[in-house]
């Protein structure tokens, strides 16, 4: 423990203070509400009474307050509920905090494998924090579940590099019952032959699917649960189609919207077709990687391209782009390989990710900023980067 803490002290003082500064101020401006957690809290409540989940009659009016997630979620925040909601607002605080420093020690030790650290890798996990700060600081805002999303995920990357596929298996279908994210890591799984994970992973997604049966013995209460989350789904998913929106994120919306492609008609079948042959070339170029280098570091870079496509694929928060935080740390661990012109891209990449900053710079520029989805543009740099400079960080040695 001793030789931890003096080896990892810098970058943990460092973390501690972004989220205590970040606490203090929440105080002082009387904005320590955590929306989310709250809707998380009482869906929990209802669940351990056995009573209706989904779209109590209080809640129907206020959108933002109704429980979206699966049945088995609410089981997550079981540990939140005995204290009152005061109190779980500054326990999820630290939780949060606490995963977000096991995330980064866990990419720590995926790339330099060892427990060890030097001021290379102690730079690279600082900048991070920095550069997905205002990602950060919305999780802790809002009470949101993105942030334990990606701990998960860099949980079973862990367990892959070490070949633990229990380990790998349980923390991605827990996941899959917070967002069914998850589900672009199974062709992975089955490309480069982790058998065994993808079996646990099915495995206990089977159990944590029956958990609700605890507190709905009845099978008819039970099916009905189900049926009132796919019903969720159904009108979370009717309320993201809107292909050339503001502020839809998505690089399907983004390569439509900046390019040729927003004078065409793509609505309906026409739409479903170019999101589709899209996700195909995606795919393409994935596959292309994958089957030319199959070596332990392009295995990991092909998962931390998984994860930060993630918010590029689904329309969801613009906070859910602290998913690009793995690639975010790779890349400054890798940053003085690359040349000049990626330097100044990465940068570039990083400001438009992590740079739009509501008090920092409006609220008019923030809504510009936000409609004309910068996030996603920054995404788009730093995969370039990754990309193009495949063979250099193949062949570069991690000191």
């Amino acid at each position: 423990m001793k030789t931890f803490i003096r080896q990892h002290y810098k970058w943990i003082i460092f973390l501690a203070l972004v989220s205590l500064g970040s606490l203090a101020g929440e105080l002082i401006n009387k904005r320590l509400g955590m929306p989310d957690l709250e809707v998380y809290h009482k869906t929990t409540e209802r669940l351990l009474q056995g009573e209706e989940l989904y779209r109590t009659a209080e809640e129907d009016p206020y959108e933002h307050y109704v429980y979206k997630y699966s049945p088995p979620a609410a089981f997550i925040f079981i540990p939140f509920v005995f204290t009152g909601f005061a109190a779980a607002k500054y326990l999820y605080w630290f939780f949060l905090t606490l995963i977000l420093g096991h995330t980064l020690y866990l990419l720590q030790r995926i790339l330099i494998r060892s427990d060890g650290l030097n001021n290379r890798m102690i730079i690279s996990i600082m900048l991070a924090i920095v550069i997905t700060g205002t990602h950060f600081f919305r999780e802790l805002h809002l009470g949101q579940v993105n942030l334990l999303l990606l701990w998960l995920y860099v949980v079973a990357l862990y367990a892959l590099c070490w070949k633990k596929p229990l380990l790998t298996g349980i923390p991605l279908a827990v996941s899959l019952f917070l967002k069914p994210f998850a589900l672009i890591f199974i062709p992975f799984l089955l490309i480069t032959g982790h058998y065994k994970a993808l079996a646990n992973m099915l495995l206990f997604a089977l159990i944590m699917f029956g958990l609700p049966f605890i507190f709905y013995p009845e099978m008819n209460n039970f099916l009905g649960l189900y049926a009132s989350w796919l019903n969720e789904l159904a009108i979370e998913l009717n309320n993201k189609q809107e292909l050339l929106a503001a502020g839809n994120h998505t690089i399907f919306s983004v390569l439509a919207r900046y390019s040729p492609l927003r004078f065409m008609a793509l609505e309906g079948i026409a739409g479903m077709i170019y999101q589709l042959c899209l996700l195909l070339i995606i795919t393409g170029i994935l596959l292309w990687f994958l089957i030319r280098d199959k070596s332990r570091e392009s295995n990991i870079r092909i998962y931390i391209i998984l994860i930060a496509l993630i918010p590029l694929l689904a329309y969801t928060s613009y906070n859910a782009f602290i998913l690009t935080l793995p690639l975010t740390a790779y890349l400054l661990f890798h940053f003085r390989e690359l040349s000049l012109p990626w330097k100044i891209l990465f940068i570039f990449s990083s400001i438009l990710i992590g740079g739009n900053i509501y008090d920092l710079v409006g609220s008019s520029l923030f809504d510009l900023f936000w409609a004309i989805s910068v996030y996603a543009w920054g995404s788009l740099g730093m995969l370039l980067i990754i990309f193009i400079n495949w063979h250099k960080f193949s062949r570069s040695v991690a000191k």
